[in-house]
C-alpha cells in the first residue's frame, strides 16, 4: 500500500497583524465535536473588511499522521464560514511564540505578539457575535 507523499512539513508561518485563537472558534465553523479536537491553533485575520481564520488540525491523511493540516475559511456573506483552500504542504506543531501576549475575551484565549490596544480589544469584541455565529 503506497502512502501519499506530502512535502516536508512547514513550520507555521508568523503572520502580521493577525490573532491566534483558542481552537474553540471552531465552532464558528462546525459543531462537531470531533473537529474541535483535531483543531489545535485558529488564526484570525481581516481581509478588505471580510473575516478569515486559519484552522490547524491534526493530519487524518495518510502519511500526514503526526502533522497538521491548514485550511482556510473565509464569512461568506450568507454569513456562514466557507472553505476557501487547504493548504498542500503539512505543518509540524503550531507553537504559540513564547514572547506573545495573552488576552482573554469572554471565554477565548487571544494571542498576538503586543499588547492589545483598548480599540484592537473592541474590535475583536465587535467580532465575537461573528465568530459565534452558526
Amino acid at each position: 500500500m503506497s502512502k501519499t507523499q506530502y512535502p516536508p512539513p512547514q513550520i507555521v508561518p508568523v503572520q502580521t497583524n493577525a490573532t491566534t485563537a483558542s481552537p474553540n472558534v471552531v465552532k464558528a465553523i462546525t459543531l462537531d465535536p470531533a473537529y474541535e479536537m483535531k483543531t489545535v491553533q485558529v488564526v484570525l485575520t481581516r481581509d478588505q473588511g471580510t473575516l478569515k481564520t486559519s484552522l490547524y488540525r491534526a493530519s487524518t491523511s495518510p502519511g500526514g499522521v503526526g502533522y497538521y493540516s491548514r485550511e482556510d475559511y473565509a464569512r461568506a456573506p450568507t454569513g456562514r464560514f466557507e472553505k476557501t483552500d487547504k493548504a498542500e504542504e503539512k505543518f509540524v506543531r503550531p507553537e504559540i511564540p513564547a514572547a506573545a501576549k495573552l488576552t482573554a475575551l469572554d471565554g477565548l484565549a487571544l494571542y498576538t505578539m503586543h499588547d492589545m490596544t483598548p480599540e484592537e480589544i473592541e474590535a475583536l469584541r465587535a467580532d465575537l457575535p461573528e465568530l459565534r455565529r452558526r
